[in-house]
């Protein structure tokens, strides 16, 4: 089982890398500012949503403590970016674009916290794929 569980969070880790490298910037080249906008306003809550699901099927497959506790908390990671970051971030859009000037800093702030969890969540993964397939 382990092994299934590495599969899956290599898995998340490969669909999260490219996604960072491929589809977020090619979204701004290809469409207009609007439209990229309501694209990526529908795929970030189903990325985050599927990632943190997957790393919680990862963590019941793992059979090891270690491993299972790291990707519980890959988990909750992207849950909690889903259920709280992503709608300060979707209002403080919102709220620049209706002309309120400090909407902007609070949305930078907290656009950096999504991008600084994702991070995080691709170096966790990574460790955990790492041990889950060394160990014997």
């Amino acid at each position: 089982m382990p092994e299934l569980s590495a599969l899956l969070a290599a898995a998340s880790l490969g669909a999260m890398l490219f996604f960072s490298a491929v589809i977020a910037p090619s979204v701004f080249q290809v469409l207009d500012e609007q439209a990229a906008g309501r694209f990526l306003r529908a795929i970030f809550p189903r990325y985050f949503a599927v990632n943190g699901l997957m790393a919680l099927l990862a963590a019941a497959l793992a059979l090891r403590p270690l491993e299972s506790g790291v990707l519980v908390l890959c988990a909750a990671l992207m849950l909690g970016v889903r259920r709280f970051v992503i709608p300060i971030i979707k209002e403080a859009r919102d709220a620049a674009t209706a002309g309120d000037k400090a909407a902007n800093a609070r949305f930078n702030a907290w656009h950096r916290v999504s991008v600084v969890v994702n991070l995080i969540e691709m170096a966790l993964l990574a460790a955990v794929i790492y041990i889950l397939l060394a160990k014997p």
